[in-house]
């Protein structure tokens, strides 16, 4: 590997070059996969080969470039902007898209190896891979590199910044050097296409000194969120066949239940499925359990983080669901909530195991402590005040015996007389009123009752 090539890698930066039609392909990406599971189990696809959809965002961004149009590209986290990047930049890809027929050369870069460089070290990060030896250049030297190396404007040059924020975010990016590539994008064949999680118009909210700069309002915004069910069932059928298992249509429709279309939790949800599936592409029911635990503690930290990201109001929102059966705006771009449900039920499982101010959950039970609304199994109840109240005493002493005077002086209290009875006629018409799910409501002989859930 020569020292150039080196120094490229260890920066994060990656170039490419699209060729005229009949002259070489260049190859761009790294093709080594997992020798037998073929799900992306950790990190971006970055093998064109093993990317699925995205066919619309790719086709509008591609004709957004073809009319000198720079993109601002943004999405929650883990949900494909790092592979779409590298899906655009592949020479195969932009040829098939026509862009453009006299060649184009893509450069990626990324903001976290670009993250605490000064404005020259910056020039120099990007003239690098395109064939400048000297590591920090003057703006001067910069335009004049880029003036010879773009040929009289015979060739594009497409510029993608991966986590954009963080170049957004670096103090030492003053509002000149923004302008200047306001004026390369004017001047020259140049276009920008940034990935970052908020959108640009909320980065310049959260730099208003820095972002103040044009450069931010010639970008055509586009929200990257879950795949469609379509790609995400190709998705699905066509790794799991190359690899010699394709999952079958119940496999399938097991998977898509727990992942949804959210990238991250297909790609991760198809690695453990493929792992039990049998060679015909078939999983035994009994094995689903084992698989759901597994599931939960590899999304663990991504569930986590999403949770942490969401303000008090948003959990609510997002825990409530059930009973709401919409979800907030919010909680859609943050690719959580689709049509008025959860993703996916490893997301659901998740929610359901987390504390939230308003709600009590416990099971399969919801109730919603501010409008006196209950859900089981994920369906709404309907609960007279005294039952719901009921519950609620079931859902703060799970797995313990309460006495029928328990009962009765909880659910009474300040009564002189009280009577047992009337507590045990409670209790039926809870178990009445839950359905199938009121059998988990167990009465203890010669001792109470007790609700078993976790």
């Amino acid at each position: 590997m020569t020292r150039q090539r080196a120094r490229r890698q260890s920066s994060g930066i990656i170039a490419s070059r699209s060729e005229p039609r009949g002259g070489r392909r260049a190859p761009c990406y790294n093709r080594r996969m997992p020798e037998s599971n073929p799900f992306y189990h950790r990190g971006p696809v970055s093998d064109p080969a093993f990317f699925f959809g995205r066919e619309h965002e790719t086709a509008y961004l591609f004709d957004l470039l073809r009319k000198g149009q720079s993109v601002a590209v943004s999405g929650p986290r883990r949900i494909g902007k790092t592979s779409l990047l590298m899906h655009v930049k592949d020479p195969g890809v932009a040829a098939a898209h026509s862009f453009p027929a006299e060649g184009v050369e893509f450069l990626l870069l990324d903001g976290g190896a670009l993250d605490g460089l000064g404005e020259e070290d910056f020039y120099g990060a990007v003239c690098r891979p395109l064939g400048e030896e000297t590591d920090s250049l003057p703006y001067p030297r910069f335009l004049e590199f880029l003036r010879g190396h773009l040929a009289g404007g015979r060739r594009n040059l497409v510029i993608l910044f991966d986590e954009f924020e963080l170049i957004a975010a670096n103090p030492r990016f003053g509002l000149p050097m923004f302008n200047r590539l306001r004026a390369l994008a004017a001047q020259y064949p140049i276009r920008f296409v940034t990935a970052s999680k908020n959108p640009l118009w909320k980065l310049t909210q959260i730099n208003p000194d820095t972002l103040s700069s044009p450069f931010f309002n010639f970008f055509a915004p586009m929200s990257l969120g879950p795949m469609e069910e379509t790609e995400a069932r190709r998705l699905l059928a066509m790794l799991s066949g190359k690899a010699g298992k394709p999952f079958c249509d119940r496999v399938l429709l097991q998977i898509l239940s727990r992942s949804g279309t959210h990238p991250l939790f297909l790609q991760v949800v198809g690695f453990r499925a493929f792992e039990a599936a049998t060679g015909k592409g078939e999983i035994p029911d009994a094995e689903w359990e084992l698989i759901q635990r597994r599931l939960l503690a590899d999304l663990e930290p991504h569930l986590q983080y999403y949770w942490n990201e969401l303000g008090g109001e948003e959990r609510y929102a997002l825990a409530a669901l059930p009973l709401e059966g919409t979800g907030t705006q919010s909680l859609v771009e943050a690719g959580l909530v689709r049509d008025g449900r959860y993703i996916g039920s490893i997301l659901e499982q998740f929610v359901r195991q987390q504390k939230v101010a308003g709600l009590l959950q416990g099971g399969p039970f919801l109730l919603d402590l501010r409008r006196n609304l209950a859900t089981s199994g994920g369906k709404p109840v309907h609960l007279t005040p005294t039952e719901f109240s009921l519950l609620k005493i079931f859902l703060e002493s799970p797995g313990r015996v309460l006495t029928p005077l328990e009962i009765e002086s909880s659910l009474w209290p300040g009564e002189q007389i009280l009577d047992p009875e009337r507590a045990r006629g409670v209790v039926k018409k809870l178990r009445a009123a839950l359905g199938k799910m009121g059998e988990l409501i167990v009465n203890r002989r010669g001792q109470g009752y007790l609700l078993t859930v976790e």
